[in-house]
């Protein structure tokens, strides 16, 4: 099973007083502040509720005296209801246990769970009430509709959703199978628009191999499409089409994001279930990770537990300002909450270049490189911390040309220290073909640092 996937798709609990005070331990007299009826507590004017949800209504007054004449019923008062900490069994008629839970037990005035209740809910010390005092019913609670989450230029979720879902198109990919006339859909994947004039930007992965290609709209309208450019080593690619653009996706700075920050993935799993979104975070950004099928790494992506499938590849990875901050691209298997994405501002270097070019140009030094673990730092007394060992170097490189040799180790692009932190591949993507930088090489026990002109890379066979 491979290690990465490229998403293509075929009761309420009263607290225990350690200390109670001595009103609270003993029998409430006539006046003092109590609690009546279900959870409500009632205190004097100024006093204020410790826990929410509780109307301050004053202090309780005298009880009014009991009547037992042969033409009135006695009238009793009436046990008061608190909430009990303690598990209540219930019985079937068989006497077996028939539930198992915490509910709400009576309890008279005289009882010591009353007065505690008061005190813990109300600040302030009880008072006897005025004469002539009464108790007004508890108020009913309002029940106010819960606002969705904001993000922090003011947009919910709900409101990005319907800002950007006309912009993601589900990117369908044909190819011409074995005894087949013609190219049939072999596969799927996520986009969105990026201007006026029909460009769509997916991943590279979702187009490679294709012969034509089919972008589905948000309204189910399919149009054709012309790949206008791929690049395996970012996974970005380029398609257009032409017609009407029902709307355009916002690029963002993806530079600018923060670890758990809100983001939504818009796109189609399975190819079937369009138009869908998922909401998470971002989990940490500038994340390295490598293509066990031979491919290039994937560089500086970003982590979020938005929850993406496949068909999900190539759709937009937003933030709750409506602004695209990077295009996912892969998930890792048997695991929960892993999903990346390639960062908006590569996705904007890169369809530049491909849009302007149908290429993409990167740096190349020449060389094969093998990164330095610990242990073979340690077992060949190797007097660096971390760098890469030079394997081999291809004749007529810029790395030939300045010296370079088989055995040396290099530590370093413009004293930017590579290694375990940082690839070889990571620390050149910021300079392009022509662009001069300085190599530290270690040679034995010598540190030399060497100017290097850097060349276009070949390209991907």
């Amino acid at each position: 099973m491979r290690f990465v996937s490229r998403f293509l798709a075929a009761a309420l609990v009263i607290p225990v007083l350690a200390a109670q005070p001595a009103f609270a331990q003993e029998n409430p007299s006539v006046g003092q502040s109590l609690v009546q009826g279900p959870m409500t507590a009632w205190c004097d004017p100024g006093q204020s509720l410790l826990s929410g949800g509780y109307e301050l209504q004053g202090a309780a007054p005298e009880p009014p005296p009991v009547v037992t004449t042969e033409e009135e019923p006695v009238v009793e008062t009436p046990a008061i209801i608190v909430a009990s900490s303690r598990p209540t069994l219930r019985y079937d008629t068989s006497g077996n246990v028939a539930q198992f839970g915490w509910s709400a037990v009576p309890n008279t005035l005289t009882g010591a769970a009353g007065p505690l209740v008061a005190y813990a809910l109300c600040a302030g010390e009880a008072s006897p009430a005025p004469p002539g005092a009464t108790i007004p019913p508890p108020p009913l609670p309002k029940l106010e509709p819960q606002a969705p989450a904001v993000g922090t230029s003011g947009m919910t979720p709900i409101e990005v959703v319907e800002l950007l879902s006309p912009a993601v198109v589900t990117v369908i990919n044909k190819q011409i199978e074995e005894g087949a006339d013609e190219a049939v859909p072999t596969g799927s994947g996520s986009g969105f628009f990026l201007d006026e004039d029909g460009h769509v930007v997916t991943n590279e992965h979702v187009v490679n191999g294709g012969v034509e290609f089919v972008v589905a709209l948000f309204d189910g309208t399919e149009l054709p499409a012309t790949l206008i450019g791929a690049d395996a080593n970012s996974d970005v690619a380029v398609l257009k089409v032409d017609g009407p653009v029902p709307a355009v996706a916002r690029i963002g700075d993806s530079e600018s994001l923060l670890p758990g920050q809100p983001v939504l993935a818009l796109g189609s799993p399975l190819g079937t279930f369009t138009n869908t979104v998922t909401e998470g975070i971002v989990s940490a950004l500038g994340r390295t990770v490598p293509d066990e099928d031979g491919g290039p790494e994937l560089l500086n992506l970003i982590q979020h537990d938005a929850a993406i499938n496949p068909g999900n590849s190539g759709g937009p990875l937003v933030t709750l300002s409506g602004e695209v901050i990077g295009i996912n691209t892969l998930g890792i298997i048997d695991a929960q909450g892993l999903f990346f994405a390639v960062p908006s501002e590569t996705v904007q270097r890169i369809t530049e270049e491909l849009i302007a070019e149908g290429a993409v140009d990167y740096p190349y030094l020449g060389v094969t490189l093998v990164p330095l673990d610990e242990q073979t730092i340690v077992q060949w007394a190797l007097p660096v911390e971390e760098g890469f060992y030079v394997q081999s170097v291809v004749p007529g490189s810029p790395s030939e040309q300045v010296g370079i040799q088989v055995g040396d180790i290099l530590t370093a692009v413009n004293l930017e220290r590579v290694g375990d932190r940082q690839s070889m591949v990571g620390a050149l993507f910021q300079y392009k073909p022509g662009d001069q930088v300085q190599i530290t090489v270690q040679r034995g026990l010598v540190s030399m640092r060497v100017d290097i002109v850097l060349a276009e890379r070949p390209l991907l066979p």
